[in-house]
């Protein structure tokens, strides 16, 4: 028997680092939250000049019984997320709770994405961004449709 293994890796877009620094020069701190393995976060945060300070799902807040997010989510969390370059193998409701925990520390937020998976946290950011290829349900969440690349 053979035994084969398939790796893949969306790189960034190539406009992704100079945007980000753009971003970075208009004073908007930019975070990477994504689903990949940490690893892969680290590399492509720094890759793309964004530090390489990726926190895990450990210790992030979670919802708790029927959906309720956590009291006080700046004040719990607020020393592990604010300082952050990104974060890394986490789930929908990590993202959700990372832009509402941003929010109750006084920062203005935005969030980009393209899935189901974005969708709470585009609908709970300031400003919801979907990328172009967006599924509806990403559509649907955001405030703002990007139709074009």
């Amino acid at each position: 028997p053979f035994l084969g293994f398939l790796t893949s890796l969306a790189p960034p877009r190539p406009d992704t680092k100079q945007t980000i620094q753009d971003a970075n020069g208009m004073g908007v701190e930019v975070k990477m939250i994504t689903g990949d393995h940490q690893a892969i976060a680290i590399e492509t945060a720094r890759a793309l000049g964004m530090g390489t300070r990726i926190q895990g799902p450990q210790g992030l807040p979670v919802l708790g019984e029927g959906g309720k997010v956590p009291e006080s989510l700046a004040d719990h969390y607020g020393t592990l997320i604010v300082p952050a370059n990104g974060f890394a193998q986490v789930f929908p409701e990590h993202k959700f709770l990372i832009v509402e925990c941003l929010r109750q520390a006084g920062y203005r937020t935005g969030m980009t994405g393209d899935g189901v998976n974005d969708a709470p946290a585009l609908k709970r950011a300031d400003v919801g961004i979907a990328v172009a290829g967006a599924a509806d349900a990403g559509r649907a969440g955001a405030g703002l449709v990007v139709s074009r690349g």
